[in-house]
């Protein structure tokens, strides 16, 4: 379970940071690539969401990936702000639960919104007529839009006929046809997985209206390809005339919050084939480069990998000793993984070795490599022999006291009494000559 959430954490965390990237870039690669290119990036979330996770010391099986030096990162108190394993494990739970509970919830409500609108619109509606496989319905909406991901079909309003000319008609219907096949539908579902996955992330809610601006942009560039520039003014006089409220997940041919922009690329030059071109072949690249960036996990949880722990324990003698698996190692010794304790490495430098000092660790990481090590300094010398056996004796004779001081009875009779008092003597003669024999 802990591993599932650290893995949950690291791909929101992945998936959010995607979102800022593609909200950054969009509009650059729009101007020089395209729409439809640019509308490709919204892919990369999706990918990371789905996609498993790379081991973090994976650089260690490529080249040159296993160098052997290491270095300390960090040094500090075990207590100081870290839970221990069961109440960090426990507040993970708690969370995921909340965030689970969230995301489906989401996910339902919108679910149920869609379910209940295309049976109020299919409830009322009059066929229209049909693109290929696509119904055409005459039915309450603001504008044509289109749903439906199996059953496809595009709503119009009812005065459609009488309010657009037969070439806006064929414009308007070309652009939700255009939605069906490049599977706008099913990107608008798998959007809104992605969301209610982020639904506590205000980047997602952004990042979601950006994706739906793309999608309807990158559709316009599909309609208006091949066309003469006459169309893109005609195009544009459908796009307002059709204006209306984009809602999850169907696709309205226009949501008034993205008129503006649309309307100014219709009036942008094509790009030339040898920009697509390029566009074409660094989008996969760039693309690739940033699911990589994102798909590193630590390698405390990569599977296969085991921890390390190091301890570093008082000698007795003001020095320290290394131990790793309950075996002593030495500076520069070989370590589990295949990376090998630094040959500086100074355990005093960082552990306070003093009786009563605090436990401490330190993270040491392999150059080159994410592998990560802990050390775990001892909180104490070993306390004195003569120490631990005058605590002893302190103990039998509090327990002395005590036998001799109850009454003989039924259940503990005299004899039984002297018995024990008996023994007790015996063992504080043999302390107390063991202490006087120490000097």
């Amino acid at each position: 379970m802990t591993a599932l959430i650290a893995w949950g954490q690291g791909t929101l965390l992945a998936t959010a940071a995607l979102m800022l990237l593609v909200l950054a870039v969009r509009v650059p690669v729009r101007r020089l690539a395209g729409p439809r290119l640019a509308y490709l990036l919204w892919a990369l979330p999706a990918l990371r969401l789905v996609l498993p996770p790379v081991p973090a010391d994976i650089g260690s099986v490529l080249p040159g990936g296993g160098a052997a030096g290491m270095s300390v990162l960090f040094a500090g108190p075990v207590t100081a702000g870290v839970a221990s394993p069961a109440a960090a494990s426990s507040i993970g739970v708690v969370l995921a639960s909340i965030w689970l509970a969230g995301a489906v919830g989401l996910l339902a409500t919108y679910a149920l919104r869609h379910a209940r609108y295309c049976r109020r619109l299919l409830a009322s509606a009059m066929d229209f007529g049909r693109v290929g496989n696509i119904r055409i319905i005459a039915a309450d909406v603001e504008g044509p839009l289109a749903f439906g991901v199996f059953r496809r079909c595009i709503a119009v309003p009812r005065n459609f006929a009488r309010d657009y000319e037969p070439a806006e008609r064929e414009l308007a219907l070309a652009h939700e046809a255009a939605h069906h096949a490049r599977g706008d539908l099913l990107a608008n579902w798998l959007s809104l997985v992605v969301l209610a996955a982020h639904w506590w992330n205000p980047v997602a809610w952004i990042a979601v209206r950006a994706f739906r601006e793309d999608q309807e942009i990158a559709a316009d560039a599909h309609v208006l390809a091949g066309r003469p520039r006459a169309a893109q003014a005609l195009y544009a006089h459908v796009l307002a005339k059709a204006a209306g409220v984009g809602a999850l997940p169907a696709c309205n041919l226009n949501a008034r919050s993205n008129l503006k922009g649309r309307l100014l690329m219709i009036g942008q030059h094509p790009r030339s084939r040898r920009r697509l071109a390029v566009g074409a072949v660094l989008l996969p690249l760039f693309g690739g480069v940033a699911l990589a960036a994102t798909a590193a996990t630590p390698a405390a949880t990569a599977p296969g990998r085991q921890a390390v722990t190091i301890g570093v324990k008082p000698d007795g003698a003001g020095g320290y000793a290394l131990v790793v698996g309950g075996a002593a190692v030495a500076a520069g010794a070989p370590l589990p993984g295949g990376m090998t304790l630094p040959a500086d490495f100074s355990a005093p430098a960082g552990c306070d070795l003093n009786a009563g000092a605090k436990p401490r660790a330190m993270a040491i990481k392999g150059s080159g490599t994410t592998r990560t090590y802990t050390v775990t300094c001892g909180s104490a010398g070993p306390a004195p022999v003569r120490a631990t056996l005058a605590e002893g004796l302190a103990s039998l004779q509090t327990m002395r006291a005590s036998v001799a001081s109850q009454p003989a009875s039924a259940v503990f009779p005299e004899a039984e009494r002297t018995h024990a008092l008996g023994a007790i003597d015996g063992s504080i003669r043999e302390l107390r000559d063991t202490i006087a024999a120490l000097g």
